[in-house]
């Protein structure tokens, strides 16, 4: 799948055109009554070609009203992991349909280079703080992510009563669909 963009300047005006990777939707319809939340996620590749994971996803969160998706990501990297990164090219878009939210997740997925841990993080988010940061190779990464993935979806949806269920599986797809898409 190619990713169709005007070019890297254009990411910084929301002039870029993602290709839509991914939709993600447990309706048989497309809702209509869901609020838009803008998302970015990086996928940061470091010198020895491993990725970063945070927990079962990738770093990244939700883009605050004035932000360019540039800036979202760069101050979401500070937050969760005090890394400095350099934004390589955009990947794709995943669309996610947050049911218990009625929130409609666009998230732009962009590849990312590590340059330097220039701090710890510097979240305040108890959940964040106990998630693990670790490097993987991204074939150790779509492997273990793939099985995480199956584990979810031979669970019993029923017992989770909150957006819990959804928020896991569509994490973990999401990430599985940038790292499929950055080899």
């Amino acid at each position: 799948i190619s990713l169709q963009c005007l070019s890297f300047e254009s990411i910084h005006t929301h002039k870029c055109f993602y290709m839509t990777l991914l939709t993600l939707n447990a309706n048989t319809y497309e809702p209509i009554d869901y609020t838009n939340r803008s998302v970015v996620k990086a996928v940061i590749k470091n010198t020895a070609g491993k990725i970063l994971l945070l927990s079962s996803g990738l770093v990244g969160g939700g883009v605050e009203n004035g932000e360019t998706d540039e800036q979202a990501l760069m101050r979401e990297i500070i937050e969760e992991t005090g890394m400095e990164i350099t934004i390589i090219k955009p990947i794709g878009q995943v669309i996610a349909y947050r049911d218990f939210l009625k929130q409609k997740y666009s998230t732009n997925g962009y590849l990312c280079e590590y340059v330097q841990t220039t701090s710890t993080p510097t979240t305040i988010d108890s959940d964040e703080l106990k998630m693990k940061l670790f490097w993987e190779y991204p074939s150790e990464s779509i492997d273990r992510l793939e099985k995480e993935i199956q584990e979810l979806e031979n669970k019993d949806r029923e017992s989770y009563n909150d957006d819990t269920y959804q928020r896991k599986l569509y994490n973990r797809k999401t990430a599985l669909a940038f790292i499929k898409e950055i080899l």
